[in-house]
């Protein structure tokens, strides 16, 4: 995962960490400019429509679809955290009983 890669950069030296982490930055960018709800992206999308449209969208409305999204986000964060925790406790525990 992530931190055995941050590892592994440690070791290479301190210009591959700077190099690391903006890349990491970097990527972080691009996915938050992705045009989904709770997203910048998905902001940016609604003002997108606006202007397109020439009238404001109803704040209410936008609300509730930025909720939706960031629930879809909650949802994905929790299932993804939880496969990760399963797949590193059973490979603990195979090393622990031998498995």
């Amino acid at each position: 995962g992530i931190a055995v890669l941050t590892g592994q950069v440690v070791d290479l030296g301190f210009a591959y960490v700077l190099q690391f982490a903006s890349l990491l930055s970097i990527n972080l960018a691009l996915i938050n400019i992705l045009p989904f709800p709770a997203l910048d992206g998905g902001r940016l999308l609604f003002v997108i429509i606006e202007k397109i449209r020439r009238k404001a969208t109803d704040a209410k409305t936008e609300a509730i679809v930025h909720n939706i999204g960031f629930a879809f986000l909650m949802i994905l964060v929790v299932l993804i955290t939880y496969r990760d925790v399963m797949r590193l406790s059973s490979g603990f525990f195979q090393n622990i009983f031998g498995a």
